[in-house]
């Protein structure tokens, strides 16, 4: 994880429901090996729902922490 490249961060504090999946869907699909997607959201439900999205899709999330009321998640291949 030491040599983890962030492709993209995405701020999806914003958005709910299948907003933030849409987006990130996008974003997964053009990472390499060795590069991650930082992704911010807004509340615990949505993180629930990218958690879940991103184990169906196979990806892992390498990191997750909470920033005040924010959750930043980094997800890779």
């Amino acid at each position: 994880m030491s040599q983890l490249k962030i492709y993209k961060e995405l701020d999806l504090t914003s958005s709910s429901c299948a907003g933030p999946i849409g987006e990130l869907s996008g974003v997964l699909e053009e990472i390499k090996e060795g590069e991650a997607v930082k992704v911010i959201l807004g509340d615990e439900a949505t993180k629930k729902d990218i958690e879940a999205f991103v184990k169906k899709k196979g990806y892992k999330i390498v990191q997750s922490t909470q920033d005040g009321k924010n959750f930043v998640l980094l997800i890779t291949r």
